[in-house]
């Protein structure tokens, strides 16, 4: 097989087992959760019930009742709520699993990548790969919905939680075309850099998702959602507005991509890749077995300029606390469109 044959299957087969293993990590997506939870709380008690309600409606149930442990009340509900943030990534390779719903990713072209990049890239226009802005659309419509059954409501839930906070990381909506990678990084899941917080090296996709929030510990999760907050307080993001129309959806996404394109890949950050002359499957095996065991294929690569690193870190925190204040925004709106839909029937049926 020709060696650019190999390169595009392996590419092909990265890219689509990257949206089942990558996504803003179990602790971002669950200190988005615990941000918009409080948000929630803090305007509209009463439906802190409902939610609980609803989630015990999962057509997954046991993950929430393992998150939830001995708690109850408001308590079980806050923690089955952090649970269906993290919940599409718990389901991958089940009957849930839904690996095209993670990410939405524009190409984003490179001043040095070749003529054939370019043209590879020109071919993809103004669309993006991915489905995560179809499926946002969908599952708010359902979660809005008062005909959606509660098992799908709470299902609906669990998506929007999730593919908002990944909309929010930059790096789920590019792909960089260059010199060194001419079919794309795939999101940078094949630009390896020497890990800022450890001895090995580390896909630079893994570096924006896995490295700014720590582990998954309930005090943890408190810690991050309460600092953030205190740091990026609604009154920080002159972005932040009550959500309008699904083209809010993409325009999120644009903001991200902006963050992609200017910084995450726009910094001229030097990157080393996996060896191109491997199989297919010896590259997936690879990738696999760094996800699973922690080995990196890539045993040496440059080291992450400490300018990048620190604002990495603001972007993706800033991100992160942006993300939890739109979802709290957006379940509020599905419940007044709910209540509002229910009182037109009303009064409909007292009418006629």
């Amino acid at each position: 097989m020709p060696k650019k044959v190999r390169i595009l299957i392996a590419t092909a087969v990265v890219v689509a087992m990257t949206p089942a293993l990558y996504a803003w990590d179990h602790a971002g997506h669950m200190t988005t959760a615990a941000i918009a939870f409080a948000e929630i709380e803090k305007t509209r008690p009463e439906l802190i019930d409902r939610i609980g309600a609803l989630l015990l409606a999962h057509p997954d149930l046991a993950p929430f009742w393992v998150a939830a442990g001995d708690a109850r009340g408001k308590e079980r509900t806050r923690l089955m709520f952090i649970e269906g943030a993290r919940w599409p990534d718990d389901s991958k390779n089940m009957p849930e699993d839904r690996p095209s719903w993670h990410m939405a990713r524009w190409a984003i072209v490179a001043d040095d990548a070749p003529p054939e990049a370019r043209a590879r890239a020109e071919a993809r226009g103004d669309k993006y790969k991915g489905q995560a802005l179809e499926a946002l659309a969908l599952m708010f419509a359902e979660l809005a919905s008062p005909e959606t059954t509660p098992s799908h409501r709470a299902r609906a839930l669990c998506w929007v939680l999730h593919i908002m906070g990944d909309i929010h990381q930059p790096l789920h909506v590019g792909d960089h075309f260059t010199e060194q990678y001419p079919e794309g990084n795939t999101a940078g899941s094949l630009s390896y850099v020497a890990d800022p917080l450890g001895d090995s090296t580390i896909p630079l996709h893994m570096l924006w998702d896995s490295n700014t929030m720590g582990d998954t510990t309930l005090e943890n999760i408190d810690r991050n959602a309460q600092e953030l907050v205190k740091k990026y307080p609604r009154s920080s993001f002159s972005e932040l507005a009550p959500p309008d129309t699904p083209d809010d959806f993409e325009n999120w996404a644009r903001e991200s991509y902006e963050v992609a394109t200017d910084f995450a890949f726009g910094y001229g950050l030097e990157t080393a890749a996996d060896d191109p002359d491997q199989t297919p499957d010896e590259l997936l095996q690879n990738m696999m077995k760094f996800v699973l065991e922690g080995i990196s294929p890539v045993e040496e690569a440059p080291e992450l300029p400490a300018e990048y690193w620190e604002q990495l870190q603001e972007f993706a925190h800033a991100r992160i606390t942006l993300a939890g204040y739109r979802i709290a925004d957006l379940i509020l709106s599905a419940a007044d469109q709910i209540v509002a839909e229910e009182e037109y029937v009303a009064a409909a049926h007292e009418k006629y």
